[in-house]
């Protein structure tokens, strides 16, 4: 798994289970916000507002990533980055829920290591880098911000992972762009589940 997937799901894991209770949807999407992002970095994926293009290339050399790269280039149309990250919450916890039973794999980050740097991006977020900074703006987006921040409230804990993707300059655009979309996802399910209550 690579390094934003990975500190994402650890630091979700850091307070608790995973996923952390009462929060699979939740996690799902953060999830796969942190897939899009990974194959975005790692030349991958082609995205924009409305759409998201699978770009030809050998495998990454993560088999989560790559599965879900084989499950996007396999649609018959492409599709927003709202509709993948909605479209694959759930595989994307399942297939990771495999990999995260407590006993993370040789070098992995442990739950509590994740959840330090992911705090420290937020202050460093230059010397941290893209992968911690997101994982940090991830959980904020993903409404996951007391397990990494139990101290703040949900706003400032935004407002401070906002900050730090801001201080990435431009390699934090795409950050922004997908926090966005896994935040307006999560908005109109819950409004969804509102509705239909």
């Amino acid at each position: 798994m690579t390094s934003t997937p990975l500190l994402f799901a650890l630091c979700a894991t850091a307070r608790g289970p995973f996923p952390p209770r009462r929060r699979e949807t939740e996690t799902g999407l953060g999830l796969v916000g942190a897939l899009l992002l990974q194959g975005a970095l790692a030349g991958r994926l082609e995205l924009s507002r409305d759409r998201v293009l699978v770009l030809r290339g050998e495998g990454t050399g993560d088999a989560v990533l790559d599965e879900a790269l084989q499950r996007m280039g396999a649609a018959a149309r492409e599709r927003a980055p709202a509709a993948w990250v909605e479209r694959l919450g759930p595989w994307a916890l399942e297939r990771l829920r495999t990999g995260l039973d407590g006993r993370p794999a040789a070098g992995a980050l442990l739950p509590d290591q994740a959840w330090r740097l992911v705090r420290e991006a937020v202050e460093h977020p230059a010397r941290l880098g893209v992968p911690a900074v997101a994982a940090a703006e991830l959980l904020t987006a993903a409404g996951l911000a007391r397990i990494g921040w139990p101290e703040m409230s949900a706003a400032s804990a935004g407002r401070r992972t906002a900050r730090a993707v801001a201080g990435l300059g431009p390699a934090g655009e795409p950050v922004a762009r997908i926090s966005a979309t896994v935040s307006e996802t999560l908005s109109s399910a819950r409004a969804a589940l509102t509705f239909s209550g």
